[in-house]
């Protein structure tokens, strides 16, 4: 699998989902606090991602990827902060039959992580690392 394919399938299979889910609840996990926590957990630097307007309109609040270093790190991480919970789990819902095997979806609150790995693999780590959040 190509370093675009594993970043641009969860990505656009996320944006598209968002277009069917609402929300209202406060979102509980701050986007610093997951981002330290993948980033320690996974061994990568995190940058931030543009989001379209209408993805930000339909509750993505923030994103974060290695996408910069993904061959390098040998490892694709995204971090998707939503504007609650329950967005969280329908767009969860939604996607994870678009995340290719064997890469991982981890959800937890309002945090959405996608992980793929082609080197070692810290599905585990970073697994733990969200649900301790």
């Amino acid at each position: 699998m190509s370093r675009s394919s594993i970043i641009a399938l969860p990505a656009i299979a996320l944006a598209t989902a968002l277009a069917a889910c609402g929300g209202s609840e406060e979102p509980t996990i701050s986007a610093q606090a997951a981002k330290a926590s993948v980033e320690r957990s996974a061994r990568v630097q995190l940058a931030p991602q543009a989001i379209p307007a209408e993805a930000r309109e339909q509750g993505l609040e923030s994103a974060f990827s290695n996408a910069a270093t993904v061959a390098k790190d040998r490892q694709a991480v995204m971090v998707f902060l939503l504007e609650d919970a329950g967005v969280a789990d329908k767009v969860g819902e939604l996607v994870r039959d678009s995340v290719p095997e064997p890469s991982r979806l981890i959800v937890k609150e309002n945090v959405m992580v996608v992980y793929a790995s082609a080197g070692k693999d810290r599905a585990p780590q970073v697994e733990k690392a969200v649900e301790a959040l």
